[in-house]
Formats: C-alpha cells, sequence, structure tokens
C-alpha cells in the first residue's frame, strides 16, 4: 500500500496518432488479476456489511441499471458469464475531444480481451460549463478559430438538472458550425452526429443525455460493446447509499486523513493553490465538510455539503434552506439511513460524490478495472494515498490512457524552429558579423583589427578598453549587413504570428464531433487493438 507520495509526471501524447497507456498492454491483465484476487477477500465493514457483500451488491445493481438506460436507445448485447471481471470508465457527457473519446473504444476492447463487462460512467453531477465547442474558420492560410454555442446560458447546475434551454439553437447547431468554418473541415462527423443527438431530445430533454446517447450509438455503429449509467443513477442505490453513510459516519477521521494526504500530494507536486486538485474540507465549530456535493431540484445549484453529530445521530445541510437528520453512528449499522438517503433522492434532495468519492467508490466497489484519462489519474494518486490510509486497503490499480488526434497537421515544430534560428542569425549579426559577410565587402581592415583585439592577452585592468574596441568594430561590420537584419527581423515577426495562428490549428482539444468519420473511426479503433 501506498504510504507516501511520490511525483509522478503524466503528459498527454504530442504526435498526431500517438497514444499514452499506462501500465502496458502487456501487463493490464495482470493488474486485473491482481485487483480481482485483492477484491473478494476485503472482509473490511461498511456499516453492517463486508466490503465484498457491497461489492455484489453494488454490480448487480449497476448492471442492471446500465442495461435498462443503455437499452431505452441502442440494441444491448447478451452480457457474458457472471464471474467475468467489470470494467469501468467515465467522463462528463460533454463535446470532448478525442483523445478522451479513445478511452471508450479501449474500455471495449479491454472488456471484450478479457472476456468481461463494460460500463461507461456519465459523470452527471458536475456543472455544465462550457456551451461552446471552437470551430476552425477561414481557409489554411488564413484562419481562426471561433466559439460556436449550442445552448443558451442559464444558471449553472449540474448536468443532471439541465435541460436545453433553447431548442431552436440547439437544433441549429450543426448548420452553425458548417457556416462558421467555411469549408474548413472536411465532411464533419457533426452532420450524423448531430441529427443523432435531436433523436435523443425526443427522447429527453436533458443536455447531457442528449449529448452522451448520440455518441454512444455512434460507437454502436462502429462495433463497440459497452453499456452506459448516469452517476445520478448509481446514487440512487442502497449500495451507493451505504458507502456515503458509511464516509458520514467516520467524516472526522475521513476528514483528517483526506486534509494530511492533499498537503503531502501539494507538497510532493509542488502545487501552491490551495484548491488544487481540490479544496481542503473545512470545519466551522461542530459543523464538518463532507466530501459530497447537496442541492434539490427546487434549488438546483451545487452546495457543499456540511455534516455535525447529534444526540440522535447525525444533521446534513447545504448551509442553506436544506438540513436533514440521518439515524447513524459511527458504531451503527447504516440500513435506516441507508432509507433516509433514499428517501431524500424521493424528495427531489440530492446528496452527489464529488470527484475523489467518485472514484474512490468505482474503483473500490463497482469495478474490477477503472480506466482513467490524464486528469482523473493524477488527482487519483491522491485517492490511492486517501483509500490506503482510511480502508486500510490496498487501492486498486487502474489505466491511464489518453491519445492525441489533430484536426489539422501540426506545423507548429517547423515555425518553432525557423523562429529560433532567425534569432540565432540576429545575434549572429550583431556580435559574429564576421561570420555572414562577403569576402568583397572591403571590411579586411576591421576584421583584421578584431581578429587582432580578440587575440590580445591584456591584464584585467585594460580589458575594458578591448570591449569598448569590439563593440565599435561589430557596429562597423554589422552596418555592412543591415538590408540583411531588417529582412531577418521582418521575417521573424511573420513567422510568429503565423506561430500563433498554427498553435490554435494544432490543438488536440478539438470536439471529436468537427473530425471526419473516414480518418477519426480507424484511427481510434486501431489505438484500441493496441491497449490488448
Amino acid at each position: 500500500m501506498p504510504e507516501h507520495l511520490t511525483y509522478q509526471p503524466i503528459r498527454a501524447p504530442r504526435g498526431h496518432g500517438q497514444m499514452l497507456l499506462e501500465p502496458p498492454a502487456e501487463a493490464i491483465g495482470r493488474l486485473l488479476e491482481r485487483n480481482r484476487s485483492d477484491g473478494p477477500d476485503a472482509a473490511y465493514d461498511v456499516q453492517g456489511l463486508t466490503l465484498s457483500a457491497l461489492r455484489a451488491e453494488a454490480r448487480r445493481s449497476l448492471l442492471q441499471d446500465a442495461r435498462r438506460y443503455t437499452g431505452a436507445y441502442r440494441d444491448v448485447a447478451a452480457p457474458p458469464g457472471p464471474d467475468g471481471p467489470l470494467l469501468l470508465a467515465g467522463h462528463q457527457p460533454q463535446l470532448f475531444h478525442p483523445g478522451v473519446w479513445f478511452k471508450n473504444f479501449a474500455l471495449s476492447a479491454l472488456a471484450c480481451r478479457h472476456g468481461g463487462q463494460a460500463v461507461n460512467l456519465l459523470i452527471d453531477n458536475d456543472i455544465l460549463r462550457n456551451l461552446s465547442i471552437r470551430v476552425p474558420s477561414g481557409s489554411p492560410a488564413e484562419s481562426q478559430v471561433v466559439p460556436v454555442s449550442f445552448d443558451r446560458t442559464v444558471e449553472t447546475i449540474p448536468y443532471e438538472q439541465r435541460d436545453v434551454a433553447d431548442a431552436e439553437l440547439f437544433a441549429s447547431f450543426a448548420e452553425r458550425v458548417r457556416a462558421a468554418s467555411r469549408g474548413m473541415l472536411a465532411r464533419p462527423l457533426l452532420d450524423q452526429y448531430w441529427q443523432l443527438v435531436l433523436e435523443a431530445l425526443q427522447r429527453s430533454p436533458n443536455l447531457g443525455r442528449c449529448l452522451s446517447e448520440a455518441r454512444h450509438r455512434l460507437e454502436g455503429r462502429w462495433g463497440q460493446s459497452t453499456w452506459e449509467v448516469p452517476l445520478s443513477t448509481v446514487c440512487q442505490t442502497s449500495s451507493f447509499a451505504r458507502f456515503a453513510a458509511h464516509l458520514l459516519a467516520h467524516l472526522p477521521r475521513f476528514r483528517e486523513i483526506h486534509n494530511a494526504s492533499l498537503r503531502e500530494y501539494r507538497r510532493v507536486n509542488h502545487v501552491r493553490s490551495r484548491s488544487h486538485p481540490v479544496p481542503d474540507l473545512e470545519r466551522d465549530g461542530d459543523w464538518q465538510e463532507a466530501p459530497f456535493w447537496l442541492w434539490s431540484d427546487a434549488a438546483p445549484a451545487r452546495q457543499r455539503a456540511f455534516v455535525r453529530a447529534g444526540r440522535d445521530g447525525l444533521e446534513l445541510t447545504d448551509r442553506g434552506p436544506i438540513r436533514v437528520r440521518l439515524p447513524l453512528a459511527d458504531g451503527d449499522d447504516a440500513a435506516c439511513a441507508v432509507e433516509a438517503l433514499i428517501a431524500l433522492g424521493r424528495q427531489g434532495i440530492k446528496l452527489r460524490p464529488r470527484a475523489l468519492v467518485t472514484t474512490m467508490y468505482a474503483r473500490l466497489v463497482l469495478s474490477d478495472l477503472f480506466l482513467h484519462g490524464i486528469g482523473g489519474a493524477k488527482y487519483d494518486q491522491l485517492t490511492d494515498l486517501i483509500v490506503a490510509r482510511f480502508f486500510g486497503l490496498r487501492p486498486p490499480g487502474f489505466v491511464t490512457l489518453s491519445a492525441t488526434v489533430l484536426l489539422f497537421e501540426d506545423r507548429t515544430r517547423a515555425l518553432t524552429q525557423a523562429i529560433r534560428d532567425g534569432k540565432r542569425l540576429l545575434r549572429e549579426l550583431r556580435f559574429q558579423p564576421e561570420r555572414h559577410l562577403a569576402p568583397e565587402a572591403g571590411l579586411e581592415a576591421a576584421l583584421a583589427e578584431k581578429r587582432a583585439w580578440i587575440a590580445s592577452d591584456l591584464p584585467r585592468g585594460q580589458r575594458l578598453v578591448r570591449q569598448r574596441a569590439l563593440e565599435r568594430l561589430n557596429a562597423q561590420l554589422s552596418s555592412a549587413l543591415e538590408d540583411r537584419r531588417v529582412q531577418t527581423e521582418t521575417q521573424l515577426r511573420q513567422w510568429s504570428v503565423e506561430l500563433r495562428r498554427q498553435a490554435q490549428l494544432a490543438s488536440r482539444e478539438f470536439a471529436f464531433c468537427l473530425f471526419s468519420e473516414n480518418i477519426l473511426r480507424p484511427l481510434l479503433l486501431d489505438l484500441s487493438d493496441r491497449t490488448v
């Protein structure tokens, strides 16, 4: 188990078509077997239920919910045998870049390779922050990147609560992207994808569900076999309620371990921000901050959850209108608290995990193997430490993967090198002009004098005289190269402008729907094959 953190840099691959995969493909099977061999023997008590029993209950619920949710919009393949491994990944239901989408393809490939079942969690307790995507516009010679919105701005609320606000704007998104791109996009996937999005809108007004459902249908057309389910659905199960109740019952100890581990993470990773990767859990008198969000259908903005112990259990509040009692103490069976938490959901009150608890539950309870992207892998170094110290268990290993897929050829390296060479040339024109003078320049006397000064061995007190002489001679010699200096400076300014433009086009962050299926489909399938 990890006693202490060590610095582990994780970086996205730079080149087009490259992937990050850690551990390597040949080691993933061993990691999966290690996770499974550690899991079934876990007798850790989760408020009256062993962790192994909680796992079995939670996974049954997860698979039932995932099959039901997915079956509403696409065919669901028959599950393999019940003894196979369960693999999970997860992301917000948004228009992400192909490197994120690659996780879903790898999830399908790895589950198939190891005879398991694959579920992708839709992290809909997160906030929908960006209502537009960046679209390249213009021509390859004169381009810019412009935002194109798919919905209008309303209150900042979780995906779970966020319905499409402007149906007309939403419906016209693909058309407006085409108009903005002005021909820079070659047969983008957006055309068929957005038709699926609008079909999903007929089944549900939820924006995140529309985006994710359409993407998942595309994956099905491309031969991928996974299920999906919103995290909000998982949070309505008795298994999650028991896990949450356990953390709340032991919140003082959890909070102490969380904050101590967070301090260590920041120290090891040289992080100065008090909010990165997550804020400390606060204490205000008897109230202790819990690693959960709390909100209601009536007031859907996320609020931090606070808890305090009372004579007859715990009080849970958002420090606003929500204040409820949970019949629970640290040594109690959580059955009554589980019923109370599920009843809250029926009343429109939502208790949802924050990021660390989301992946903690996904890795420790729901899955045999979790697939992380770069961001999740970074903060789950912290999760590993908390799991080891709070539960006393070796945290299950996970896979980190991402890919770089470029919409346009990356010309930034050549431009960066040209700018570097141009700046070096300017220095030489100023300090070593003799390297660039033609023999017929008629400056032999000045060149000879400079060589003589350089070769002279002067005492320390007279070196300033030599420096001044060399400055005078360099200025004289450089004057013969004035036209070249001006030309180089002009070229550098042009290259710098072009570099800024090309850097935008070379971004790996363009939404997957802007790519052509002819390019994206074979590339993602090939990359996923290389994970097994």
